[in-house]
């Protein structure tokens, strides 16, 4: 009997069932097979998402799963990642390889703008390596990217056996970030959603990580293309919550946490940035209000991990690009409650 493969069965059970199709899918320009979770679109989602027509689709994937030759597979597309080396969908090969030797993948997420996502994910990313484990950080804010210059990585990546080498920083931890593909860094990445995400899987999945302990994935603001990509494609093992005291602030990152809830993800923990200040006196001035971390506490059923405080300093290392040169208690505590909270959420599960 011939076999039909229809416009919403789901991609990753077509290969899964009929494994010859993954070429088919490559070649008409869909990664989505390359990645361990992003397969579960359907056919007709995964055209829609990366601008294909369907209707070649299903015929190529009808030929092939039925014996027969497709009549016109096109070679595999490239994302336009600036001058210099392009993002290249290399197949299953380069995300199975790199998939099992990173032991957790969590996401950095708000849905607020300005709250610091960046400077918790770096400062985190720094606190860990220092405990001796290997860290590697994935900016996900293709448009708006920001830990390049937080860490002063400047260097074009290379092109490995493995798929590309990811820059790092000087104390080892490894970067990838829209930045250092672009001939200048203010250059501005004019791409519509379909284009981020599929940067985005890409550099999971083309990007040699090596082994690690930890891969942190800094996302940009909203509950759009780039959080959905990164909870659909990437296998997460959890997300931070990234929040700041002022009610407007908390309500719309609100929206971020029912966000990662609908698509069954796991908050890890909630973190409060900018919750005071430290007067002359070391008395704590709460510039943006009274603290609503026990709200977010309640509604994730998580644990607030850190209230994080303002300080002049870190955005002096910053704009040097020597956040690694910054020590604070409050950043080393943040570290130490994230791991014995990951540990926990991976007890229950």
């Amino acid at each position: 009997m011939a076999v039909e493969i229809t416009a919403d069965m789901i991609i990753h059970d077509v290969v899964t069932k009929y494994p010859q199709t993954v070429k088919v899918f490559q070649g008409h320009g869909l990664p989505c097979t390359a990645c361990q979770v992003g397969a579960r679109e359907s056919v007709a989602g995964g055209a829609r998402t990366h601008r294909l027509s369907l209707e070649p689709l299903l015929a190529d994937l009808n030929r092939v799963a039925n014996g027969q030759e497709a009549e016109g597979i096109r070679p595999a597309t490239k994302a336009p990642v600036g001058r210099g080396i392009q993002l290249n969908v290399l197949g299953g090969g380069a995300a199975a390889a790199t998939g099992p030797k990173i032991r957790h993948i969590i996401a950095v997420m708000s849905g607020k703008g300005g709250v610091g996502k960046s400077l918790v994910t770096g400062l985190l990313a720094a606190s860990l390596q220092r405990q001796g484990l290997s860290v590697g950080i994935l900016d996900g804010d293709i448009t708006g990217p920001s830990i390049a210059k937080e860490f002063g990585v400047r260097k074009s990546p290379s092109k490995g056996p493995n798929g590309i080498d990811p820059a790092h920083t000087q104390g080892g931890i490894k970067v990838i970030s829209m930045n250092m593909f672009l001939p200048n860094s203010t250059d501005p990445v004019t791409w519509r959603g379909p284009m981020v995400s599929s940067a985005i899987k890409q550099f999971y999945s083309d990007v040699d990580w090596g082994k690690l302990d930890f891969l942190l994935v800094d996302l940009p603001p909203g509950t759009s293309d780039a959080p959905m990509t990164v909870m659909q494609s990437l296998p997460l093992d959890g997300v931070v919550i990234v929040s700041s005291p002022q009610m407007l602030a908390t309500e719309i990152v609100m929206k971020c946490i029912k966000m990662v809830q609908t698509m069954k993800g796991k908050v890890i923990g909630v973190v409060e940035n900018m919750a005071y200040l430290t007067m002359p006196d070391g008395s704590r001035n709460e510039i943006f209000g009274p603290s609503n971390g026990a709200d977010l506490v309640v509604m994730t059923g998580a644990p607030l991990l850190a209230q994080l405080p303002i300080d002049p300093e870190i955005a002096m290392l910053c704009d040097a690009g020597k956040l690694e040169e910054y020590h604070s208690e409050a950043y080393d505590t943040l570290a130490e409650n994230f791991v014995k909270a990951l540990k926990i959420a991976g007890q229950r599960a």
